[in-house]
């Protein structure tokens, strides 16, 4: 499905940089996404919620191949640090890299060492629409000290891939961000995988058969300090476009299950279904994405949305979300402009 966010990580960039020095066009590969977002709640049940606040996004995805096997990669970010409690225009902004790797493909399978993002499920990028993805972020793993092995192979008339990774959460001045600044992590601050060495794993394989592509995945993140649990995981996810001539029709369903979740108590169970359609020159999408809490009442997301191409790598889209989090209710429209080079 189409999204907004550029896609980033160990596999996308090491191969980038191996494939670029194969066709001769210089060792440094680089993209980039610039986004402009405009979020106004017109209507809670919290007064204080309602805000307008814009912000900008900024992405740059960079790799060097030292020769046709080895690369370092990172993934930088310009973005909104810290959650604004009134309206705010282009306020609180940090620069920091989300990842910096090496990576060297074996040919049979490739190694990551460094800071990265370990693969598990992928609703949290896949997901269509301005607001489809605000669950899922939610157990998106990243930001992570370790290595990873990823072994594509064919099967069944597909290509997929397993990745295999350990990891610890980042600690180092990179955890921090220059502008304003959101502070280095600690041991001191807890959260899962935030331990003294790499202790925590996640296992995920991924994949296409024609128009159908699946992710599965398993994780055990260790406790850090002040929690109470470790946290294990598992994720299901698909997608499926079905080929209706004039009438294209994209789908996607991820459940993703937690025992632990976040170090503490409780179990918790994220869904999402997402469904996009061309709509002439207009992309119509929706989302539905539930979020069950042991001990709290269940949250509730519904996004719509419609996104429009105004010229090369340049688009425009407009949406509403309407969400139910922690008793509360709130209504949004937003606006997106995004350019990808």
């Amino acid at each position: 499905m189409k999204t907004y966010v550029l896609a980033s990580g160990a596999v996308l960039f090491g191969m980038a940089g191996a494939a670029l020095a194969e066709e001769g066009s210089g060792p440094f590969s680089a993209e980039f996404s610039i986004e402009l977002q405009s979020d106004f709640t017109y209507d809670s049940t919290d007064p204080t919620a309602e805000i307008n606040n814009t912000f900008a996004t900024i992405e740059g995805g960079l790799s060097f191949a030292f020769t046709d096997r080895t690369s370092v990669n990172a993934t930088l970010l310009i973005e909104q640090v810290i959650d604004p409690t009134s309206d705010s225009f282009l306020e609180d902004h940090g620069f920091y890299a989300e990842e910096l790797f090496f990576a060297h493909d074996f040919g049979a399978a490739q190694v990551v060492l460094g800071k990265f993002n370990p693969a598990f499920g992928s609703a949290w990028d896949a997901a269509p629409g301005i607001y489809g993805v605000d669950f899922a972020e939610d157990y998106e793993i990243t930001e992570r000290l370790g290595g990873a092995v990823i072994v594509p192979f064919a099967a069944a008339n597909g290509e997929h891939e397993l990745t295999f990774s350990v990891f610890q959460a980042d600690r180092t001045i990179l955890s921090d961000s220059i502008g304003t600044e959101r502070g280095q992590n600690n041991r001191g601050a807890g959260g899962v995988s935030n331990t003294s060495s790499p202790e925590s794993v996640a296992l995920s394989v991924s994949g296409e058969f024609g128009s159908t592509g699946y992710n599965a995945g398993i994780q055990y993140q260790a406790k850090g300090r002040g929690d109470t649990a470790d946290q294990t995981g598992l994720v299901f996810g698909v997608n499926h476009t079905f080929d209706g001539g004039s009438f294209p029709l994209e789908l996607l369903a991820e459940i993703a299950w937690f025992d632990e979740f976040d170090g503490t108590s409780n179990s918790t169970t994220y869904g999402t279904l997402g469904v996009a359609a061309p709509v002439g020159p207009v992309t119509v999408s929706a989302v539905y994405s539930v979020r069950d809490v042991e001990t709290m009442s269940t949250d509730h997301l519904a996004t719509v949305s419609a996104e429009m191409e105004f010229f090369e790598n340049f688009t425009g889209a407009i949406g509403y979300r309407y969400g139910r989090e922690s008793g509360e209710r709130n209504h949004t429209i937003g606006t997106l402009f995004a350019y990808n080079f």
